[in-house]
């Protein structure tokens, strides 16, 4: 065997180990190495969206295709809105007057009657509402000595609320918790059966520590 066909044989040898190795790694896969985590790299990325415009976003201005009238159907109202108007200015002031405010409130330091009423219903809703300045007037509610709700807030709309009866006599009162930036505390009543019949309307001014009291009498 001469040199020249021993060293073609061992190339050929090479090369086919070369690409046996190269099958059996695809077969086997790859790994990637982690990065070494002591190396500082900035990875932020930044990304612009395109916004995407809808049909609120174009801009749309309707018009109106209308033909004008012509002269003779045209109504004259024979009024001059160019001329001075002859109408006086009222001289007067309207305002409304509230009961609040008072600077002497001692006649308000004392527990309220609220009235009785007699009903068959099984319910009574209360509505209740700071009938003069708003000025966060509070009050607890308690009916028969149990706490239905520690603290409320009257404001310039009712609040409401629904109150079971028991068989006989209820004791409901309203305790006033504070009396706002205007002194006493102040509110409106209504009281209506299941059926939405009004059955009582009141108001109360008293203050702080004491209670307002409606007697309702289940039949």
């Amino acid at each position: 065997m001469s040199i020249r066909l021993l060293i073609l044989s061992f190339g050929f040898f090479l090369i086919s180990q070369f690409v046996f190795s190269q099958v059996d790694r695809r077969e086997e896969g790859f790994n990637i190495r982690p990065s070494d985590s002591l190396l500082k790299t900035d990875l932020s990325l930044s990304f612009k969206l395109s916004p995407i415009k809808g049909l609120t976003n174009k801009n749309i201005q309707p018009r109106i295709n209308y033909t004008p009238m012509a002269d003779s159907f045209k109504k004259k109202s024979g009024i001059d809105i160019t001329a001075t108007s002859t109408l006086k200015k009222p001289t007067w002031d309207v305002k409304q007057k509230f009961t609040e405010d008072y600077r002497n409130v001692s006649e308000f330091s004392k527990d309220y009657n609220l009235g009785n009423v007699s009903t068959g219903s099984k319910t009574v809703i209360l509505q209740c509402r700071d009938h003069e300045y708003v000025d966060g007037d509070r009050i607890k509610l308690m009916v028969n000595n149990a706490v239905i709700h520690p603290n409320i807030t009257l404001r310039g709309d009712f609040y409401s609320i629904d109150i079971d009866l028991k068989e006989g006599i209820n004791s409901i009162d309203f305790i006033a918790l504070n009396e706002g930036s205007s002194r006493p505390n102040t509110a409106q009543l209504r009281v209506f059966d299941e059926n939405g019949t009004l059955l009582s309307s009141n108001k109360w001014l008293i203050t702080t520590g004491f209670k307002a009291s409606l007697t309702v009498y289940k039949q």
